[in-house]
């Protein structure tokens, strides 16, 4: 008879607290025969089983009238007191305990859903979209390590979940009413396996300068899922990658020297190729250490009253699309405008609050390209139900240091403290203003009733630029961030003296790093093409 081994998980809530006394078991696959134990006083549950078969384990929270299926892993795998299998409950403990098997009338109900492939393969870190029946899908929301993802709704509304194809569309494979919410998860499997979801995707290495980084032959090590490794080099400053949808990818790249430089951790989101700025804090363009930074002129003549910006300098810059154009848009009159359309709108803000500092503007130019999705948008992707006071009642402050707890207090600190308040005041205009408390504030300054009519903001062309100009001068103060950085304007600076003011304004701008990369990329784009002109014309 083969030696059992021995298998060590430990049960943590979403919280991050280990949960003891939780009603657990484990089966074979496909068994009817079951091992139901509690977890101890560490959150551990022991069991023995024979060596390189395929093992459900499954839990029984409080309040839930059946067990779940939270983690599938083969006998064999190896794990200890200090090395447990981790498995996550996606709610806390206290959640768990205040859930009523009475049906609501009015709040926010908890649907799951648990998206396995064709093999029943649970599709972990999977994109799924939902909806109310009829109506536009949300932004992709994602799996967890057990393939099971939350659905938020109104009680007893008819919802729809869509799941990704290998084609990379979302299919709809749920139907039906919410009712009081569902805590045992509703399977949904897939029409094909895993393998079939390989994403693929192009990193653009560059160095802190937003140059291509052309090192030749550079050594790159690769893990994925946190275990398996590979190494391979950069050819001509980029990588393309193939990875399975929802592997999480950390990538580390050596300098010539042979030192790595940090890693860098993403995830595969798509089945189509998706594009990524991986920018590297090194001084290196084409293979060699920068001697000497070029020199630009920091203020530049202003162009005649009248027009700031051509048309020719923004297509070049921008290129010739139209903008506005994402479904998002949902037949704004502003959406497909073309560059021609644009520009006077554009041209009118900056007359209007005399912004035509060159070097000011350059700032303000690259910024804004990046807030609207590179004037794809004036309106936020997401739902806006994340700003929205509903979504956070009281109770999510039982536990007060939760995220669920500090989201409530800044939404009701932000001023959006009506039921609806978070989709009405989400992000709008070219530098997206977002919560009720910005819209009090441009409304106080620009006499513009947009806290009445706050989709003015995407609505009207010279309104998304009017509040971006608002937000950039007035309410994040960038433009004293430009004034400071560079103190005397006679003077001429460095292009690594430009960035460092770039990654200034970005972080006022925006509050953190994202992206970055293309922020100081296209702000050199800019002052290299007014140098070329002598201006914006």
């Amino acid at each position: 008879m083969a030696e059992l081994n021995t298998i060590i998980a430990k049960f943590f809530d979403s919280s991050g607290k280990y949960v003891i006394n939780l009603n657990v078991k484990s089966k074979y696959l496909g068994s009817s025969k079951e091992n139901l134990k509690k977890t101890d006083v560490n959150g551990l549950f022991i069991f023995q089983a024979s060596p390189d078969r395929m093992i459900e384990i499954l839990a029984k929270p409080p309040n839930q009238k059946d067990y779940t299926s939270f983690k599938l892993i083969n006998s064999s795998i190896s794990s200890s007191e200090k090395n447990p299998i981790i498995i996550n409950l996606p709610k806390t403990i206290e959640e768990y305990q205040r859930t009523s098997n009475v049906s609501p009338s009015k709040g926010i109900v908890s649907t799951l859903f648990k998206v396995l492939d064709s093999n029943g393969k649970a599709m972990v870190n999977f994109p799924i979209q939902s909806r109310p029946k009829g109506k536009g899908s949300s932004p992709d929301k994602y799996t967890n390590d057990q393939g099971i993802v939350e659905v938020l709704s109104s009680p007893n509304r008819d919802i729809e979940v869509l799941v990704l194809t290998s084609n990379d569309q979302f299919e709809l494979k749920f139907s039906g009413n919410s009712g009081a919410g569902k805590e045992q998860p509703i399977l949904i499997k897939l029409n094909e396996p895993y393998n079939n979801f390989k994403g693929f995707t192009l990193i653009k290495v560059l160095d802190k300068s937003g140059q291509r980084y052309a090192v030749q032959d550079v050594d790159v090590e690769m893990i994925f899922d946190n275990v398996n490794k590979k190494n391979f080099k950069v050819k001509n400053g980029q990588l393309k990658l193939t990875n399975w949808v929802g592997q999480k990818i950390k990538l580390t790249i050596f300098k010539p020297d042979g030192k790595p430089l940090d890693s860098v951790d993403f995830m595969v989101r798509r089945v189509k190729e998706e594009f990524i700025d991986l920018q590297l804090d090194v001084d290196v363009l084409n293979g060699k250490t920068a001697q000497n930074d070029p020199i630009t002129p920091q203020r530049i003549e202003d162009t005649s009253a009248g027009e700031i910006i051509s048309l020719s300098f923004f297509k070049e810059v921008y290129g010739t699309k139209k903008l506005f154009w994402h479904k998002t848009m949902n037949g704004r009159p502003t959406q497909n405008s073309t560059p021609e359309q644009f520009l006077p709108a554009l041209n009118k803000g900056l007359l209007k609050y005399k912004m035509t500092d060159k070097l000011i503007l350059c700032h303000f130019l690259a910024q804004i390209y990046h807030e609207c999705d590179h004037f794809n948008t004036l309106i936020e992707y997401a739902s806006g139900k994340d700003y929205d006071i509903g979504n956070f009642p009281p109770e999510v402050c039982n536990v007060p240091k939760s995220r669920s707890c500090r989201r409530r207090k800044q939404i009701l600190a932000e001023g959006n403290t009506t039921p609806g308040d978070g989709p009405k005041y989400k992000g709008k205009g070219l530098i997206q203003l977002t919560w009720k408390s910005a819209y009090l504030k441009y409304k106080k300054y620009s006499g513009i009733d947009v806290v009445s009519d706050p989709d003015l903001l995407c609505n009207d062309l010279f309104h998304a630029v009017e509040s971006a100009v608002w937000a950039f001068n007035e309410f994040k103060n960038a433009d004293s961030l430009v004034r400071n950085g560079y103190i005397d304007f006679t003077k001429t600076y460095s292009d690594s003296y430009h960035l460092g003011v770039v990654e200034q304004v970005s972080k006022r701008i925006n509050g953190g790093t994202n992206g970055l990369a293309e922020r100081k990329s296209l702000f050199l784009k800019i002052l290299r093409e007014v140098e070329k002109r002598n201006g914006f014309k």
